[in-house]
């Protein structure tokens, strides 16, 4: 009896310990895209990916919108939004060629019938990141306010 407790205790052990080492599915569902492949960024929140396991029709070259923020516009004559605009760039590209994995979360069309979605950067949401560094607002896409970028840029940026 004590061998068969032992051998159904070094079981339970076993098979706790393998699921810690398995990796999250990467399997899709009606509002998630998992494990997708970053290829580039436009601006700090306008991201171009491919999806595997996905039709090439709709799975490949994909701009996807990051939901709930904005950041400032590339092409402006406003040089502290265009410098907002380069770093946001800049930090979305490292971040992205970085992650180990990159999730689309709560995907759904926006407005102007664009993919918007959550996008999860090695478990982090990459809107806090942006707001957090002050290069980007929260937006629920209403009317934008106007900004001021030379403000939003002059507080220390968060270690991510």
């Amino acid at each position: 009896m004590k061998v068969i407790t032992s051998i159904v205790f070094l079981l339970f052990i076993a098979m706790t310990f393998s699921s810690w080492a398995e990796p999250e599915s990467c399997e899709h569902s009606a509002t998630e895209f998992n494990c997708v492949k970053y290829l580039k960024n436009y601006d700090g929140d306008t991201i171009t990916f491919n999806i595997p396991n996905v039709h090439p029709v709709i799975g490949k070259k994909v701009s996807v919108r990051v939901n709930g923020v904005d950041t400032a516009e590339v092409r402006t004559k406003d040089q502290c939004e265009k410098d907002s605009a380069r770093a946001a760039r800049k930090l979305v590209k490292n971040l992205l060629k970085r992650a180990q994995r990159i999730d689309l979360k709560n995907v759904e069309r926006g407005k102007y019938f664009r993919i918007v979605a959550d996008v999860i950067v090695d478990g982090k949401n990459l809107k806090d990141i942006l707001i957090s560094n002050r290069l980007a607002y929260s937006y629920d896409g209403s009317k934008k306010p106007k900004t001021n970028w030379c403000e939003m840029g002059r507080l220390p940026a968060q270690d991510h």
